[in-house]
């Protein structure tokens, strides 16, 4: 075991220093993906820059040490690197980010229940016939963001005024539009993306000539919706044409690609792969490092200005109760030292659920074109306010469902502001143990209903009229004719959303949140959380891009704070 090392020490003692260059050569796994991400005329300096970068010592202490390379970890490592503060990166999975199954992006269904999945199931869910659920996560750099259906929807204004309600001024809606026009750039006309642009997700709207996006769209309008511009920034009462985070020629553009790997081009930047976080370093009410497990070694590295937990909804809190700041009782019996009991730090879980409905084809129907998905369309349900209750997508292929290619489509309803809230709980103080996941689903009765009405808008949408000459039947059957075999099948058929978050919650309040409104722990200096598990409402989007908007606004703050103390000029 190594010594706890002091900030500002130089490198660590020889041995203390793991063998870090065999295992984590970027070089080799991503050559192929910088080629196309900078293109060729960058790529000797870019390749060069990368080696040199990835096979330098880890070092003893670093300016911000950011633990988690998902989809805020990614963006946070770019922002903040480029500041010229060195930072460290610390990712639990791999860094094959440029196999087929995460590059392309038809093939993305090929992650789940692999090596790069996280894999977990939830605990068996009441209202899903006692079912366990799914609750995966990018085991990867890139996180989610690399495994994920790559699904690109902006934020409804009325869930930024409602995160602006619960947690502070600083999460305005003006402030959460200025950092998701940050993000993104459209899809680049000919020749490959610039290194200068690899800071930006590209975005583009691929399905329009697809077979079946204008039947989809007409069976839209014919539920009553209007046509909206979906990433236009207003309201999601309408239906539209799906967007993807992904390049014309069918390549993923997820944070991995479009954020950190332009970054590895900079020497201040340390990223570690395949490393478990075992605890953060904390004396008294100040975070000074993580300790972690490299190459079965257990070292301690400490941060200088910042520890950044941005492991995900269902790590980032495991990783805080695993260093004693969570619920008192729970960690007490487990044997875990409570250096600051925190009652809300795994509590607040929340994910979309949805239910699919898959249809038969009269005809062939040509391949998928990008990530599969045609069109969004929105509904309320009457039982809120605020932002639409249901979310369906019109799917170019039956997801979910075992037919030949090109004989079904389906139409899948996410409920898309769930009421249930969950919770995720620590079982050991093994950290290589997941957590107790209880998403309790359809526990409150309008989740229910919406559910509900969700399965009833998918048949509609699949059968219209619009859809005569491709519509051959519904492939399932049961039978759905009543209210009660219409619950039964949802109990039987419905599953995770795959969008966790709220666990470490920002909010006015140490009693009911975790953050605060500049994701500082409560009561703990040089600690944040900047990832899904801050976010404190599901929005009633995929929520790639809402993350991703949160960890600008982070990133932004965290730069101003740095300037402002003269760190950097």
């Amino acid at each position: 075991m190594s010594k706890h090392v002091k900030d500002g020490s130089s490198d660590l003692p020889p041995e203390n220093q793991p063998a870090l260059g065999k295992r984590r050569d970027f070089l080799a796994s991503l050559i192929a993906l910088g080629a196309s991400t900078i293109g060729m005329g960058a790529f000797g300096s870019y390749a060069q820059a990368a080696q040199l970068s990835q096979s330098a010592a880890l070092k003893s202490s670093y300016d911000y040490i950011i633990v988690g390379a998902g989809s805020a970890g990614c963006l946070l490592a770019d922002r903040l690197s480029a500041t010229g503060a060195s930072v460290l990166l610390i990712e639990a999975g791999g860094d094959n980010i440029n196999q087929p199954k995460i590059a392309n992006v038809g093939l993305w269904l090929q992650n789940l229940s692999t090596e790069t999945d996280w894999a977990r199931l939830s605990t068996p869910q009441p209202h899903l016939a006692n079912r366990q659920a799914l609750a995966p996560g990018g085991k990867i750099l890139g996180g989610s963001g690399s495994i994920n259906a790559m699904i690109w929807l902006r934020g409804d204004p009325r869930d930024y005024a409602q995160w602006h309600r619960l947690v502070g001024q600083e999460w305005n809606p003006g402030a959460l539009d200025r950092s998701y026009l940050k993000l993104t750039q459209p899809p680049a006309q000919g020749a490959a993306l610039r290194h200068t642009q690899g800071s930006r997700i590209t975005v583009g709207r691929y399905a329009e000539s697809h077979m079946l996006t204008a039947p989809f769209l007409a069976a839209s309008a014919g539920t009553g919706l209007r046509r909206i511009e979906i990433n236009a920034g207003r309201p999601l009462d309408g239906y539209g044409l799906a967007e993807a985070n992904a390049t014309p020629d069918g390549r993923r553009s997820g944070p991995a690609q479009a954020m950190l790997v332009p970054a590895l081009v900079r020497p201040n930047l340390k990223v570690l792969s395949n490393t478990l976080i075992s605890k953060l370093l904390i004396q008294g009410s100040v975070c000074r490092g993580v300790e972690a497990v490299v190459d079965n070694v257990a070292v301690r590295i400490s941060a200088t200005r910042e520890t950044i937990v941005s492991a995900g909804a269902l790590e980032s809190p495991k990783i805080l109760m695993l260093s004693g700041l969570g619920p008192a009782d729970q960690l007490a019996a487990l044997g875990i030292q409570v250096h600051q009991a925190m009652p809300a730090v795994g509590a607040n879980l929340q994910d979309h659920m949805h239910t699919t409905m898959a249809f038969k084809s009269k005809v062939m129907l040509p391949e998928p074109v990008s990530n599969g998905l045609s069109t969004m369309s929105y509904y309320s349900t009457g039982y809120g306010r605020g932002a639409p209750d249901l979310q369906l997508m019109g799917m170019q292929y039956p997801f979910g469902a075992s037919m030949p290619a090109g004989t079904g489509y389906a139409v899948s309803a996410f409920l898309a502001k769930p009421r249930s809230r969950g919770n995720a709980r620590l079982v050991s103080a093994d950290p290589k143990q997941a957590l107790a996941i209880d998403p309790h689903y359809l526990e409150q009765g309008i989740d229910q209903e919406n559910m509900l009405h969700g399965l009833e808008r998918a048949i509609e949408i699949g059968s219209s009229r619009a859809l005569n000459g491709i519509y051959n039947g519904l492939l399932t059957t049961a039978s759905l004719r009543s209210r009660a075999e219409k619950l039964a099948y949802i109990a039987q058929n419905a599953g995770a959303g795959l969008h966790f978050l709220g666990t470490c919650s920002a909010g006015r309040d140490a009693a009911t949140s975790v953050v605060d409104a500049n994701f500082k722990v409560w009561g703990m200096e040089r600690l944040r959380v900047v990832d899904a598990s801050v976010i404190p409402e599901m929005p009633a989007v995929n929520i790639q891009a809402s993350v991703l908007t949160v960890a600008q606004l982070a990133a932004d703050r965290l730069i101003s704070e740095a300037r402002d103390a003269g760190q950097f000029s």
